[in-house]
Formats: C-alpha cells, sequence, structure tokens
C-alpha cells in the first residue's frame, strides 16, 4: 500500500519527457559559447590581453574569504533565478505564438551569452590559473542549461505545472551543489 503511494507521488512529479536530449543540446551549447570565447581571448596577442584582466578587475585569481553562510546564500539568490527563469515564459505563453516564441529565443540566447561571455574571456585571459578558482563551473553551466531546456521543451509544448516545479526544484538543487562548492573549493586565504 505505502509502495503505491510512492509511485503515484513519484509519477506527478516526473521530469518531462525529452529534456535529457534538449539539456545535452543546451549544456553543449553553453560550454561551446564559454569556449569559443576563451579561445579568441587567448588567440589575441600579450598585449590585448592585459587589458582584458584589467576589465576583468584583477580579481578573479586572488584567493577568496573563508567560506560563509552569507557568501552561499548570496551565490543561490544570484543563480536560481538567472538560470530558472525560462520555466516561467510557459506561463506567460510565450510558446503560444511564433513572435513570442522568436522574442524568448533571443532573450535565452542573450542571456547565455551574458553569462558565458565573462567566464570565456576570464579562461582566455587568466588560462589554466583560473582553473582552482571555478569548481563548480560545470555544476553550474548544468543548472543554467536545466532552465535553457526548459524553454526547449516548451517551444513544443507546455509543460504541466508538475513538470515546471520539478525542473525548478532540479535546477535550484543543482546551483546549490555549485554554490557549496564555489564556496568551499576554491582557494582561501
Amino acid at each position: 500500500m505505502a509502495t503505491e503511494g510512492l509511485t503515484r507521488a513519484a509519477h506527478r512529479w516526473r521530469l518531462p519527457v525529452g529534456l535529457r536530449s534538449a539539456w545535452l543540446w543546451a549544456y553543449a551549447a553553453i560550454w561551446t559559447a564559454t569556449l569559443v570565447d576563451a579561445v579568441l581571448v587567448s588567440l589575441l596577442a600579450t598585449t590585448a590581453k592585459t587589458p582584458m584582466r584589467h576589465l576583468l578587475g584583477h580579481c578573479i585569481c586572488d584567493p577568496t574569504r573563508r567560506p560563509r553562510a552569507a557568501m552561499f546564500l548570496h551565490l543561490v539568490a544570484h543563480n536560481v533565478p538567472i538560470a530558472s527563469w525560462p520555466v516561467l515564459l510557459g506561463v506567460l505563453g510565450a510558446h503560444r505564438h511564433r513572435r513570442g516564441r522568436k522574442l524568448a529565443d533571443a532573450v535565452l540566447l542573450g542571456c547565455i551569452l551574458a553569462n558565458t561571455l565573462p567566464m570565456g574571456v576570464a579562461l582566455g585571459a587568466y588560462g589554466a590559473r583560473l582553473l582552482p578558482y571555478i569548481p563548480q563551473l560545470p555544476i553550474e553551466w548544468a543548472g543554467l542549461a536545466l532552465g535553457a531546456s526548459a524553454w526547449l521543451l516548451q517551444r513544443r509544448r507546455a509543460l504541466t505545472v508538475p513538470e515546471g516545479l520539478a525542473l525548478l526544484a532540479l535546477t535550484a538543487c543543482v546551483l546549490l551543489c555549485a554554490a557549496v562548492i564555489e564556496t568551499v573549493a576554491v582557494p582561501h586565504r
């Protein structure tokens, strides 16, 4: 009897069909955007790298302060809305009209580029020196890809409320993990 209740509850919170494929495409696109930016910056002459580092504020490769709960909460509060807003595009009905889909596509692309461009530029400018400071990046990009894949799914059909809530919860959990890693696993003073 308890098993039947658990099975029904699990069925209600099932992730949308096609999420795996949509997520893989989004994840690959996010990494491609990041790495293209990194390669373009690294191909520039050494003299051009110094202004890039100046624009980045010279603080990218500095040891961070000791881990604090406030830093963790700030990261979560910053990253979850950035990654999960595409789920709301279905609520707004962007998938119903051609213009709405095109506008949502453009805004999502802009969001992805706004998030990947600084990281790609930093990777290109600092190279391997940056790697100890970004151990969370693959998981953070996974959370960003979950949000993007929510819109990729909604372009074809509206998500049900349980599907949308499950995607929001999964995105938040992934970004919580990324925030823990970013708070604890980077070099500290």
